[in-house]
């Protein structure tokens, strides 16, 4: 059907978009930037901020999560029918 489809379509144009750390970290030029980039920033001599990765980290698996909560029934019958 056309939902199993656009569930496996929602879910890919989801996970490509938000994964984007190296667009992000080599083309954004404010200080606005990405979760992704500012995680990688956090690395100083004295060591990781582990509090800000915890948090960022959360922030950043919770959304992906809850878009996979919601397509996950479309996305099993998406794969089955694009078999060969």
């Amino acid at each position: 059907t056309i939902t199993s489809g656009i569930g496996v379509a929602a879910f890919f144009c989801f996970m490509f978009s938000w994964v984007e750390l190296l667009l992000a970290k080599t083309l954004t030029s404010v200080a606005a930037k990405p979760i992704a980039a500012t995680m990688t920033r956090t690395a100083s001599s004295s060591g990781y901020e582990l509090g800000l990765l915890a948090a960022a980290g959360a922030l950043t698996i919770i959304p992906g999560a809850i878009v996979i909560w919601f397509v996950r029934n479309y996305i099993a019958k998406g794969f089955a029918l694009g078999r060969v």
